[in-house]
């Protein structure tokens, strides 16, 4: 079964960008210099769906998978799945249903100095926050 999904990431992706080892390294530099990352946007190989999510911290990040910090996905996130992430500059929220809507800036520029000292990731600045890439078209 797994043969077949790999399979079928390489008709869809010219190449992967990003290995587990890769993903472990940013998921850790997240959880340590970014832990208060929310409005996180998760895109998948299998779905046009974005789900979204927060930063996990040291304990949710494993070999091959990070563990539910993805709101809507159950259980296990494995690296080889995820499209792309982008982390928002500034995460937007209510503290209940009928409070105003406050924005809380992320410390992007901090967590990009800590992931830049462990290596070279596939990194896009956009409008609205940066992305990184795990596939590339």
């Amino acid at each position: 079964m797994d043969a077949h999904k790999t399979q079928a990431l390489r008709k869809k992706y010219s190449s992967a960008l990003m290995s587990n080892h890769k993903w472990r390294k940013l998921f850790t530099v997240m959880a340590e210099h970014g832990s208060d990352f929310s409005g996180i946007e998760y895109r998948f190989t299998d779905t046009e769906n974005i789900l979204y999510g927060h930063a996990p911290s040291l304990h949710q990040v494993w070999e091959s998978a990070i563990d539910d910090p993805v709101e809507g996905a159950v259980g296990l996130v494995e690296y080889k799945h995820i499209e792309s992430i982008l982390i928002p500059y500034a995460y937007s929220y209510r503290a209940c249903d009928n409070a105003p809507l406050h924005e809380r800036p992320l410390n992007i520029a901090a967590f990009l100095t800590a992931l830049s000292k462990v290596g070279s990731f596939p990194i896009s600045e956009t409008e609205g926050g940066i992305v990184v890439y795990g596939y590339k078209i």
